[in-house]
C-alpha cells in the first residue's frame, strides 16, 4: 500500500501558528487562484527557508469546504512516481482537487515522469516542494520545461528577515542571515551539516536520481564521482568576495578570513606571530577541506564555471559586474559574493575561536590579551559580511527596478595623474540622468573624519564625474543614527535596506526615496580618527 511511504493530511487537519508571511507568498496565492493551464507550481529554494510553512499557511486559510478539497502529501524515503499517482487518482475520486506535495524529491523517480499535464487536464492544481531543489531546476530544464511556475525562497534580504523574526538588528542578520531559523548557523558543526545538506548534499542527490547526470556537465560529474564535489564546494564558500575564484582554489587552502583579520590589525606583533600555516590546517580540517594536491581532478575552469552555475541556480551566489570607467567600458574583475552571510560567519567565527584556543596563541604568540584581537577580528569580519549585504541587496534591487538604467558595483583604483589609491565601497549610477552617488560602508555607530577621506577626495571625485556620472550625493552607510556632516549623509544601515524593499515594489521609484535628507543634522560628537590608541598586549 502506499501508505507506507506517503503520509497524507486533509486540508482540514492542517492548522499552522505562523502569521507572518514570506513575500513570495502572495504568488503562490496567485497560482491557487488563477487559471495556469497544464502547469503546476514549484517552491525552489533550500532548507528552512519557509517552503512547508507557506504550504500549511495557504490551506489553513482556506474556507472549510476548500479544505475538503485539499490535501497534504509528504513524500517518505523509497516512495516512487506509481505509489504518488495512484494515491493522488484516489484522493481526485474522493473530491480532492488542490494537491501540495512536500519533499518530491524524495520520490526515487521525480526526474523522469511527470503528472502536470494529466491532472491539471482535470481540474487540480498541484504545488510541489523539495529539500534537494536542484532536482526540480533539472526536472523544469527537462520533463517539466515550460509547464512549471517556479517561486524562489533561498534568498531572503534583511527587510523581509527582520519582518519575520521581528528583530531590526543587522548583527542577527550577518550571524544568521540565510534561513528563517538560528539553528543552522549556531554552531560550526551546524553550520557544516547545514551546508553538507542543504548545498551539497542538495546537488549529489539531485545528480544521482538524475537519469543521466553526465548531461549537466561533465567536469561537475568527475567531481562528484570522486568524492570531490564536498571539498570544492567549501572552498568556493570560504573564499567569498572579492578573490576570483579560479586562483582561489587552485592555490593552496589559506583562509579568507584569517587574512582579512591579519590585514585589518595595526599591530605588526600580530602578523609577525600568528603561525597562519598552522592555523590554516586546524581550519581546513574543522571544514573537510582538500588541498590541490590531495585531489584527484584538475580544478580546471571549466569545473568552477560549472559549479557556480548550480550556485547561482541555488540563488547562493551572486556576480556584480564591475567597471574601471563605465563611459569608456573598461571592465575590471567581476564582483562574486556569496548570498548566506550566516554561513560565512559560522566559519570565521570558527577560526577565530581556533586561534584564541590552539596552543600556539599561548606558547607563541605571546599575546596576553588575545579576547582584544578576537573582539577585533570579529568586527571586521562583520564589517565584510555588512559590505557584502548592502552591495548584493542594492544591484539585486535596481536590476529589479531596470538593469539597463542602473549600474551598481564597487570601485578601487589607482589614479594614473597622482597615483593615489582611492576606492568606494559602492558606487550606484543612474546612466540616463548621468549621476552617481558614492557610499563608503562601515559597521560601526561612530562618525568617524577618516571614514570619509576617499568622499572626500577631489581628484576622486572629478574622476567619478568623468568616468561614471556627476557625483549627486556621497554617504556613509553605519549602524548609528541618521545624521548629516559637511555634505555627507550618513544613514543606519538597517533603516538603508529597509528603504531597499520599499523603492523595489514602488511604481517608477526615484533614488531620492531610498535616500531621503530628512534627518537628525545635530553635531554629534565627532572623532578626529578612526585609529584607536594602541593598547599594550
Amino acid at each position: 500500500m502506499y501508505e507506507k511511504n506517503i503520509n497524507i493530511i486533509m486540508g482540514n487537519q492542517i492548522a499552522t501558528s505562523y502569521v507572518r508571511k514570506r513575500d513570495c507568498y502572495n504568488q503562490l496565492k496567485g497560482f491557487m487562484q488563477h487559471e495556469y493551464p497544464g502547469k503546476i507550481c514549484a517552491l525552489y529554494g533550500l532548507r528552512r527557508t519557509g517552503k512547508t510553512v507557506m504550504m500549511y499557511q495557504y490551506i489553513s486559510e482556506l474556507s472549510d469546504k476548500d479544505k475538503e478539497k485539499t490535501v497534504y502529501i509528504l513524500c517518505l524515503r523509497e516512495c516512487d512516481m506509481l505509489e504518488l499517482r495512484q494515491a493522488m487518482e484516489d484522493l481526485y475520486d474522493k473530491g480532492v482537487r488542490n494537491f501540495f506535495l512536500d519533499e518530491i524529491t524524495e520520490v526515487t523517480d521525480f526526474q523522469k515522469y511527470t503528472f502536470s499535464d494529466y491532472f491539471a487536464a482535470k481540474g487540480a492544481k498541484i504545488v510541489i516542494a523539495g529539500t534537494d531543489s536542484l532536482g526540480i531546476m533539472l526536472a523544469q530544464s527537462d520533463i517539466l520545461y515550460d509547464r512549471i511556475q517556479m517561486i524562489h525562497t533561498s534568498y531572503i534580504p534583511f527587510a523581509e528577515f527582520s519582518k519575520l523574526i521581528e528583530n531590526d538588528s543587522v548583527d542577527e542578520y550577518i550571524e544568521y542571515g540565510g534561513t528563517l531559523t538560528k539553528s543552522p548557523y549556531k554552531t560550526l558543526q551546524a553550520s557544516e551539516e547545514y551546508q553538507n545538506t542543504a548545498i551539497v548534499g542538495n546537488i549529489l542527490h539531485s545528480l544521482e536520481k538524475s537519469e543521466d547526470a553526465r548531461r549537466y556537465g561533465a567536469a561537475i560529474t568527475e567531481l562528484y564521482e570522486q568524492n570531490e564535489l564536498k571539498s570544492v564546494l567549501n572552498k568556493m564558500i570560504n573564499k567569498f568576495s572579492y578573490y576570483t575564484t579560479v586562483k582561489a582554489v587552485n592555490k593552496c587552502f589559506k583562509s579568507a578570513p584569517l587574512y582579512s583579520t591579519i590585514h585589518n590589525i595595526q599591530e605588526p606583533s600580530y602578523v609577525s606571530l600568528i603561525n597562519t600555516e598552522e592555523a590554516n590546517q586546524a581550519t581546513k580540517n574543522a571544514l573537510g577541506i582538500k588541498d590541490l594536491d590531495e585531489m584527484q581532478t584538475s580544478l580546471s575552469k571549466r569545473h568552477l564555471d560549472e559549479l557556480k552555475n548550480y550556485l547561482l541556480e541555488l540563488e547562493l551566489f551572486l556576480e556584480i559586474p564591475s567597471y574601471i570607467s563605465l563611459n569608456s567600458g573598461e571592465r575590471s574583475e567581476d564582483l562574486e559574493i556569496f548570498m548566506q552571510p550566516g554561513m560565512i560567519y559560522a566559519h570565521s567565527t570558527a577560526l577565530i575561536k581556533n586561534l584564541a584556543d590552539d596552543s600556539m596563541w599561548k606558547d607563541t604568540c605571546g599575546i596576553a590579551d588575545r579576547n582584544l584581537f578576537i573582539l577585533r577580528a570579529d568586527h571586521f569580519v562583520k564589517g565584510i559580511l555588512l559590505e557584502n549585504i548592502i552591495l548584493a541587496e542594492t544591484y539585486k534591487t535596481f536590476q529589479k527596478i531596470d538593469l539597463d538604467r542602473y549600474y551598481v558595483s564597487q570601485l578601487s583604483i589607482t589614479l594614473r595623474n597622482n597615483n593615489q589609491h582611492v576606492e568606494a565601497d559602492m558606487i550606484l549610477v543612474d546612466k540616463q540622468k548621468g549621476e552617481s552617488y558614492l557610499f563608503e560602508v562601515k559597521y560601526s555607530n561612530q562618525i568617524v573624519i577618516d571614514q570619509t577621506k576617499h568622499l572626500r577626495n577631489t581628484d576622486f571625485l572629478e574622476y567619478i564625474d568623468e568616468n561614471f556620472g556627476k557625483v549627486k550625493s556621497r554617504l556613509v552607510l553605519y549602524t548609528g543614527a541618521s545624521s548629516k556632516q559637511n555634505d555627507v549623509l550618513y544613514l543606519n544601515a538597517a533603516t538603508y535596506l529597509k528603504r531597499l524593499s520599499i523603492v523595489s515594489n514602488t511604481p517608477r521609484p526615484e533614488i531620492k526615496q531610498l535616500l531621503n535628507e530628512n534627518c537628525n543634522t545635530s553635531k554629534p560628537n565627532l572623532k578626529t580618527t578612526s585609529r584607536k590608541k594602541p593598547r599594550k598586549l
